[in-house]
């Protein structure tokens, strides 16, 4: 009898665990099925230098099906679970809903950009978390620099050339500082510019940038961006960005050209479909040992989630109850845990809690720039950069992927990054259309006729 194995998501958590399950070959003649709406997993930690233009944008990709050869892939989204039968509903592009059934469900759907109400946002903002994002915002910055150039009106040239990101967490202020770095070679390369005329605000709403590289970092991280001309409103929030103006609470109004959102991360919706016990903020209550389970601690036996969709308790941490952070760190981890636990049922073997003491964490402000606190070692600047790129790179998934960077940075070291806008990515049809005569649908009727 084979054993079915479904896995949830294709992020670092889901990908994870599929690799693992095939390393290991489960007993019982398993079969491994993963779903995800793209044919692709991100790496996301290397968007950052996507958008400085350091790393090609498909080289911080992997396609499922060429990584997992013995896992049958299905790109659909996730649209039910029925715990009594053990399926999962799964819907495909086409709108055709399907059923799978599983023996073991692996739940790893993870996040999605938390935002707000805000009047303007989906007009005029874009998220940070997609690797057609990085690109685009990068685009945007670059073909507005490029337009700017040729525009005579002052209003419009100081909106071309302002940039405001909200949110100053680890994402927000990665991002920026390269497209800081970024922005400023490409306004050397018009002679009517200034890097005075660059503008770069960003917008948080606590009193600190970057917490997660702990105290002291952070304040030199506020300390480093203001150095570079970067203007930092803490303890603020942009209540509107209508037609691109940004309207601060202090009651400023600041004309944007780019607004980039980066205000942090929420349970993916899909969970709340599923029939799961969900915790206080929308994420899936497991044991420690990465079993889903109820209020009560009542395990859903053969159900197992990790990853930034769960809410996985932190043994290690003095202060209960305590939660593992949402980080790519933990989630790799998690998927070595879950399949080794899955391995360890299946074989009437006893199963793992998950413990991870954090290594630390790495950020990259640009080339030569960043902050790092591995285990309690704290680095600034250059030997923060490269503990940053060596962590990444050993982290990124497959040979090919981590040769395609590490040969991508070697090309940019010699010949400087390219810094050419792909302005028309964000609507590639339209050139097309402008040039390509409409006809109704009657009058392509009258003509057959």
């Amino acid at each position: 009898m084979t054993t079915r194995i479904v896995i949830l998501g294709g992020g670092s958590a889901g990908l994870t665990t599929a690799l693992e399950l095939q390393k290991r070959r489960p007993p019982q003649n398993a079969s491994i099925t993963l779903v995800d709406q793209a044919p692709y997993f991100t790496y996301q930690p290397f968007l950052p230098e996507v958008a400085g233009g350091h790393i090609a944008p498909r080289d911080v990709t992997v396609p499922l099906r060429k990584a997992l050869r013995r896992t049958k892939v299905v790109e659909a989204s996730v649209s039910g679970h029925d715990r009594e039968a053990k399926t999962v509903s799964v819907t495909t592009g086409d709108g055709v809903t399907s059923t799978i059934p599983y023996d073991q469900l692996v739940v790893a759907l993870g996040a999605v950009t938390r935002t707000f109400p805000t009047p303007g946002l989906a007009e005029n903002g874009v998220g940070f978390k997609s690797v057609e994002e990085a690109q685009y915002v990068r685009d945007r910055i670059l073909g507005n620099i490029a337009e700017a150039a040729s525009v005579s009106d002052p209003a419009t040239r100081r909106k071309l050339l302002t940039v405001v990101f909200v949110g100053g967490g680890y994402t927000g202020v990665e991002a920026m500082a390269e497209l800081d770095d970024a922005a400023k070679a490409a306004v050397d390369s018009f002679p009517n510019l200034s890097r005075d005329e660059l503008r770069f605000v960003l917008v948080e709403a606590l009193d600190r940038v970057a917490p997660e590289v702990g105290p002291e970092l952070s304040k030199w991280t506020l300390g480093h961006l203001r150095s570079r001309g970067i203007d930092i409103r803490l303890k603020t929030t942009m209540p509107s960005c209508i037609d691109g103006d940004v309207v601060l609470s202090d009651g400023e109004t600041i004309p944007a050209g780019t607004i980039v959102w980066t205000a942090g991360v929420k349970p993916n919706p899909v969970l709340a479909d599923l029939g799961l016990p969900l915790g206080p903020r929308g994420h899936v209550n497991v044991s420690a040992t990465l079993q889903v389970q109820s209020d009560e601690g009542e395990v859903l036996e053969g159900v197992w989630s990790l990853g930034d969709g769960a809410q996985v308790p932190n043994l290690l941490s003095e202060q209960q109850p305590a939660y593992y952070p949402p980080n790519a760190q933990n989630a790799v981890r998690q998927a070595v845990t879950v399949a080794d636990n899955i391995i360890a049922q299946l074989s009437g073997q006893p199963i793992a809690e998950y413990r991870h003491e954090s290594v630390g964490t790495v950020a990259s402000f640009g080339i030569g720039k960043g902050a790092a606190n591995i285990k309690n070692v704290q680095m600034k600047n250059v030997p923060a950069w490269l503990a940053h790129r060596g962590y990444h790179l050993y982290a990124m998934p497959t040979l090919n992927r981590k040769w395609r960077i590490l040969t991508g940075w070697i090309t940019n070291f010699v010949g400087g990054r390219d810094q050419t806008p792909l302005v028309g990515m964000a609507d590639p049809r339209a050139g097309f259309l402008e040039v390509t005569p409409s006809i109704s649908a009657d009058d392509a009727a009258g003509k057959k006729k």
